[in-house]
C-alpha cells in the first residue's frame, strides 16, 4: 500500500487533519514535508501536517528566539537538524545529542536523561527547548520543566497534536497539561 492509498484511507475516515508524526525532515529538508502536506491537500482535502512543521510553526508562535534543540541523534544528523533549521529561520542556539542511531534506542532513553538534556541547554540560554524525536518520551516531562524552568518545552509528538487540532478547528486548551503551547492558537495557513 502507497503513500497515496494511506491518505485515501484517512480521508474516508471524514477525519479533518492529518498528520505525519515524524520528524526526519529536519534533516533531509523541510520542503519534503512542505510537498507531503500538500499532496496529501490535493488529493483528499483534507488539511496536512508534520511533527516537523508542527515544531518549526509552534516555535515561530511562540517567538522564541533561543531555541534549544534534543535529540537521540548522531553528530552529522544534529549537524544538519541545525542547517536545515536555520534555514527556516530557527538558528538553533543549544543543542545536546545522544549520538544514537536507531530508532529502538530512542524509545528507551530515559525520561530524567531527558530532562537533563533540557535543562542543560536552559543553562546554554535557550528561551524554548524543543525534544525534537517523535520516539523520544518527552510529553509528559513539559509542563513541570516549563514551570521549573520558566520557558516553554515543545515535545515533537505534543505539538504535533497542537497543530492538528488547530488545522481541524478544535479546543486545543483541554490539553493545557502537556505544555504552554496548548495555551496557544495554532498557525493557520
Amino acid at each position: 500500500m502507497g503513500d497515496a492509498s494511506a491518505a485515501d484511507l484517512l480521508a474516508d475516515a471524514k477525519v479533518d487533519a492529518i498528520a505525519w508524526n515524524g520528524t526526519s525532515a529536519s534533516w533531509l529538508g523541510i520542503n519534503r514535508d512542505r510537498s507531503l502536506c500538500e499532496a496529501i491537500t490535493a488529493r483528499t482535502g483534507v488539511p496536512a501536517t508534520t511533527s516537523t512543521l508542527a515544531c518549526i510553526d509552534a516555535a515561530r508562535a511562540l517567538g522564541a528566539k533561543r531555541v534549544g534543540l534534543v535529540s537521540p541523534y548522531t553528530d552529522d544528523v544534529q549537524r544538519r537538524i541545525a542547517g536545515v533549521w536555520a534555514g527556516e529561520g530557527i538558528v538553533p542556539h543549544a543543542e545536546r545529542h545522544l549520538g544514537l542511531r536507531d530508532n529502538f534506542s530512542f524509545g528507551e532513553v530515559e525520561p530524567a536523561t531527558i530532562a537533563d538534556m533540557i535543562r542543560s541547554v536552559v543553562a546554554d540560554g535557550a528561551d524554548a527547548v524543543v525534544i525534537l524525536c517523535t520516539n523520544l518520551d518527552g510529553a509528559g516531562l513539559a509542563l513541570s520543566l516549563e514551570r521549573e524552568l520558566n520557558i516553554a518545552v515543545l515535545d515533537s509528538v505534543a505539538v504535533t497534536l497542537w497543530r492538528i487540532l488547530g488545522l481541524a478547528g478544535g479546543d486545543n486548551t483541554v490539553l493545557e497539561r502537556w505544555g504552554r503551547i496548548f495555551q496557544t492558537v495554532p498557525v493557520i495557513n
